[in-house]
């Protein structure tokens, strides 16, 4: 069975031009499909550092259910005092 060079032809133009819908042209191409991915790929990363980031707060909440934690934390973190102390900031940075 021989085919003849007229059909060959018209397959090649059809292909090539299927080839080039697909890559190029159609609203699900294949340029578009990898924009989505990589944009998926930085939805997934930041899911995970706010994961993470929800993780570390659970636990400081369950960290400041003792009184002793909460109270290390209210000075350190928020600068509180009681009523009859000085608070003084030391800057551990020289400037230079």
């Amino acid at each position: 069975m021989k085919i003849s060079k007229k059909y060959i032809n018209k397959f090649s133009i059809a292909i090539a031009f299927f080839v080039l819908w697909v890559l190029f042209i159609d609203v699900n191409s294949l340029l578009f499909q990898r924009g989505l991915n990589k944009e998926i790929k930085k939805l997934e990363d930041k899911k995970e550092f706010y994961q993470k980031e929800i993780e570390k707060k659970k636990q400081e909440l369950k960290d400041l259910q003792d009184e002793k934690k909460l109270e290390k934390y209210g000075r350190e973190k928020l600068l509180l005092k009681k009523k009859d102390e000085d608070i003084y900031l030391i800057d551990s940075k020289e400037d230079k």
